[in-house]
Parts: structure tokens; C-alpha cells; sequence
């Protein structure tokens, strides 16, 4: 049966992703021509290191959205049938976008690139960054946000799992007040304030950098990882993409969309970040892996 791709965001990235993939041409020739475009020597970095290498700001997200595409071009060459929908969770939604041919991988890659030389820009005075919490109510954490005004909830990951994006001057002693409560809490190691309001004033140099971009309809539909809506046009999946960056999260209602499609599910990228999420959000559903089953 046609499946729901979902595809994973950056977080994902570790030395050895590539291993089994380096014999696929389909692979090959997309991290080709990642490679190509950005000057960044992905593949290098994906098979041999180091790790803070790979984890570079403006490596990372590169080597997550050409691997995944990578993986989707590679089984859609061995037949497999095109997903009922697709979505992705944070920057796997620009994966979602080429692999569903909304725009070409360059435009995706410029996408990115946008947000690191725009982002550095506005705050190089200012550290921002994003902190996660893992099992604290949400109702807890917003009563802790209300003593940092300049803090927002950025990511709904699951009833219990959730990033906070803003100034790290507010980050640390936010994660201070929430660690003897939490599971886990910490920093991320991002330096933008991804999915929060900071963002927002950046959005009209984003979309002047990438005005050339001419978007056109997508062969599956897209889910909105904002709130759950398909997204069935051209327009409407590449704004959702652009404005993505200032847009929380919330899986919670993407798993609700999941849940209504009633299709099978798999991961289309490194590990297992989607996989968890899901099932920790609705025990449900199962979602299997194509990075881990050779096609």
C-alpha cells in the first residue's frame, strides 16, 4: 500500500547515515548535486566525520534534506508507488517539498542558506538559540514561560516534549527553573531562534532572496507541520515552507492528520526521530523506516 513519508529534521545527522546508500544512483546523483550547489563536502562528512563537522550550522540541515531526498529518489528507482501524503517535522519539511516536486533541491538549499545568512545577520549581537523540555506539562511550562516574556513555545512535540526558542540569556534560567521537574531539559545546539516570533521580521528578506522560486503543484499532498492541513497546491506547500521558520510546531496535530489518513506510515531519513514522536503521541500507529530497509 501507499505510505504517509515522514521526514525528519535536523537533529538526525551522525556519522555513518550513508552507509548502505553510497551504491544508489539516485542517491548519489542528489548528494552530487547538493555538493555542487553548496561547495559543502556532505558526503565526506556523512561517512567519515568528525561529528562536529557534520553538526556544523550550515552543514547539518544541508546533509538531513539531501540524505532524505536521497532515500525517497533512491526507493521511488526501485518502485515504489508515490506516498498518499508526506509530511516533515521542522526543516523535513523542505525535504517533503522537494521530494513531492514542489520546488527542485537548489531551491530548497537556498531556502536554508537564507535562513543562516539572514538569521547570523539580525542577531550577531544578541545570542539566540532554542531549549528543549521532556516531561513537563505543558500547562507547568507555560506558567514558567510567563516569567520570560521574551521566550516562546516554539515546538509541540507531544504532550510532555517540547522547544522553546528566544535569547539564551532567558533559555539558561528558564532551564534552570524547569530541570528538577523534567525528565530532561537543556539547550539545543542551535543558534537561531527557529519557529518563534524573533523570526517573523525576516520573512520579507527570505521571500526577496528567493523571489525566482516559481513553485508548482505537489504529486502528493502535503501536511502543514504547523497545523495539520493539507496542503494540495504549489503555492500555499512553499509558503507553508518559507514561513516555516517562524511557525511552531506541533506534532500533535500532524499525528491527528496521520491518524485520519488511515495509511501506513515510514520514516524517510537517519534514525528514528519521527518514528518516536508519533508513537509517543498516538500508540497507535507504527511507522517502519526506509533508511533501515534496503530497496
Amino acid at each position: 500500500m501507499p505510505s504517509v513519508l515522514l521526514f525528519p529534521g535536523q537533529g538526525t545527522e551522525a556519522v555513518g547515515m550513508s552507509s548502505g546508500w553510497e551504491s544508489h544512483g539516485a542517491w548519489v546523483d542528489t548528494l552530487q548535486a547538493a555538493e555542487s550547489h553548496t561547495g559543502y563536502p556532505l558526503r565526506r562528512l556523512m561517512a567519515e566525520g568528525p561529528l562536529e563537522a557534520l553538526r556544523f550550522q550550515r552543514h547539518a540541515p544541508c546533509a538531513v534534506l539531501a540524505h532524505s531526498v536521497g532515500l525517497f529518489r533512491a526507493w521511488r528507482a526501485a518502485g515504489m508507488p508515490l506516498p498518499v501524503a508526506a509530511a516533515g517535522h521542522s526543516m523535513g519539511f523542505y525535504s517533503a517539498l522537494v521530494a513531492a516536486g514542489v520546488v527542485p533541491l537548489e531551491a530548497a538549499l537556498d531556502l536554508i542558506s537564507a535562513v543562516e545568512d539572514l538569521s547570523g545577520a539580525a542577531f550577531a549581537d544578541r545570542p539566540m538559540g532554542m531549549a528543549f523540555a521532556i516531561g513537563v506539562p505543558e500547562l507547568d511550562l507555560r506558567r514558567a514561560l510567563l516569567a520570560h516574556p521574551e521566550l516562546a513555545l516554539s515546538n509541540r512535540n507531544g504532550q510532555a516534549q517540547f522547544t522553546i526558542s528566544g535569547p539564551v540569556a532567558a533559555l539558561e534560567p528558564l532551564v534552570e527553573t524547569l530541570r528538577p521537574s523534567a525528565l530532561k531539559a537543556g539547550l539545543l545546539p542551535v543558534k537561531h531562534p527557529l519557529h518563534g516570533p524573533h523570526m517573523a521580521a525576516l520573512l520579507p528578506a527570505i521571500s526577496r532572496r528567493l523571489a525566482t522560486v516559481k513553485p508548482v503543484p505537489p504529486a502528493f499532498p502535503l501536511i502543514s507541520h504547523f497545523d495539520g492541513r493539507l496542503l494540495n497546491t504549489g503555492a500555499e506547500a512553499w509558503d507553508d515552507g518559507v514561513a516555516s521558520v517562524a511557525l511552531p510546531v506541533d506534532w500533535l496535530a500532524v499525528v491527528a492528520r496521520l491518524r485520519s489518513l488511515g495509511a501506513p506510515l515510514a520514516e524517510c531519513g537517519h534514525g528514528n526521530q519521527l518514528t518516536g514522536l508519533t508513537r509517543w503521541a498516538e500508540r497507535s500507529l507504527s511507522v517502519t523506516s526506509l533508511q533501515a530497509r534496503p530497496c
